[in-house]
């Protein structure tokens, strides 16, 4: 069986997550410097592959193959630079950009087609194909692995940077710090919700250790359940459920969990924010800890 349903959007979107979390690096020739020496404006970062990118300039042609990152470069007020999105981008001020495809193995042409001076790419060994006929074509690329919050910072900074919005990548990140340490402030004296994220799937997939999932589950007041499996997502048996003792069960809409694999434990749905680890993350720690706490005064705002 498959383990997620093809059409929910969450579901392509974790799928893509669990591959880039799980995947090797690739090896891939670095990007030409296309930076001259003495340019005062150009701009070189090292991306999460590891190589380095080299601009002359800010880039203001990108196409986005990260749902997050389009987020991120909209909340960088950087909406204007975006030129092409993913089937799964349903941010509202970019539906009327032309798709690409998936954010794995999107159509190269219509890359081309939108004539970008900088790609922003999941990293890994997911997609090997598209790092290596971007580069071929010579064409600029990012890999990024929005995996945890901390790799949410640093995609910050690096847009920030790419785009010569460092100021507003600055001021995004106090923002965040600031609201998420609201959200641990108010949990932090209350009794921990034994909590399973569940993906959907049968038998049904759990999100473990070192994962955003697990990350948002601690700061908003809970303690995952599996967090000692051995990898960051795995199939789970009914049995295993039981023997869990768990509190709360958090599923994103549209799964196919079987409430009944868990009968007498409260099964509640969140929303997508939690699957996108990007500038929607302190949000995303709030909804979690008002799933977790429901009575707790968490204040408002998010």
């Amino acid at each position: 069986m498959s383990l997620f349903r093809p059409a929910t959007h969450a579901a392509a979107l974790l799928s893509a997550a669990i591959l880039a979390a799980t995947g090797p690096l690739v090896a891939r020739p670095p990007l030409a410097d296309g930076a001259s020496s003495s340019s005062t404006d150009s701009v070189v970062v090292t991306d999460a592959d590891g190589h380095r990118v080299a601009l002359p300039g800010p880039a203001h042609r990108i196409v986005s193959l990260v749902p997050s990152a389009t987020l991120t470069l909209g909340a960088l007020g950087e909406r204007g630079s975006v030129v092409a999105r993913t089937d799964f981008d349903t941010v509202s001020w970019a539906a009327h950009l032309p798709s690409v495809g998936g954010g794995l193995h999107p159509s190269i042409e219509a890359i081309v087609a939108a004539r970008p001076d900088l790609v922003v790419r999941f990293g890994g060994s997911q997609d090997t194909r598209t790092p290596a006929r971007l580069h071929e074509l010579g064409i600029p690329q990012l890999a990024i692995r929005p995996n945890r919050i901390e790799d949410i910072f640093h995609i910050i900074t690096l847009l920030g940077r790419v785009t010569g919005s460092g100021a507003a990548a600055d001021s995004l990140m106090r923002s965040l710090r600031s609201r998420l340490d609201a959200v641990h402030r108010s949990v932090a004296g209350l009794p921990k919700v034994r909590t399973v994220y569940v993906l959907g799937g049968s038998p049904p997939w759990v999100a473990g250790p070192g994962t955003y999932i697990d990350q948002l589950i601690t700061l908003g007041g809970g303690v995952n359940v599996f967090s000692d499996l051995d990898t960051k997502y795995a199939p789970v048996s009914p049995e295993e459920l039981v023997a869990r003792h768990i509190d709360v069960v958090l599923t994103p809409h549209g799964s196919d969990f079987d409430r009944r694999l868990v009968a007498g434990v409260p099964v509640r749905k969140v929303s997508g924010s939690l699957e996108l680890p990007g500038p929607a993350v302190a949000a995303a720690a709030r909804d979690v800890a008002r799933l977790l706490h429901p009575n707790a005064d968490l204040g408002g705002g998010g």
